[in-house]
């Protein structure tokens, strides 16, 4: 490799570092992280009003976390054992990767729904 293009490498590298880092210390709220996610992959499959085998709604926040057949579908600091994330993954531990029939969340979709669990799951920017 030439040196440009070691260090445009590494600019890049370091680019994606920053934002990464970024979002990681970025308080993530439902409202305005999440909510959108949803409505792009989960609804109209997920909405209240529709019938649906897991019996989840996602239509808002309340919703989303009184959960459905399944359980819990957030455990607040716990994506682990959160079903929104683990059915995100490529094998889930039930069922089939959420969204069935759509397009499937990008890696970094994927990574804002796990950082907001971990930073427990907020409906809202309360400072």
């Amino acid at each position: 490799m030439t040196v440009f293009r070691l260090s445009m490498f590494a600019a890049t590298a370091s680019i994606v570092t920053l934002t990464a880092s970024a979002q990681a210390n970025k308080q993530l709220t439902f409202d305005a992280d999440i909510a959108p996610i949803i409505k792009s992959y989960c609804l109209p499959c997920h909405l209240e009003e529709n019938e649906n085998p897991s019996e989840l709604s996602m239509d808002n926040y309340d919703l989303l976390m009184k959960g459905g057949k399944n359980g819990s579908t957030v455990v607040p600091g716990k994506p682990a054992t959160s079903n929104l994330y683990l059915k995100l993954l490529s094998d889930p531990p039930f069922g089939k990767q959420m969204p069935k029939t759509r397009r499937k969340l990008t890696e970094e979709e994927v990574k804002v729904v796990f950082d907001w669990i971990v930073q427990g799951a907020r409906n809202a920017d309360t400072r």
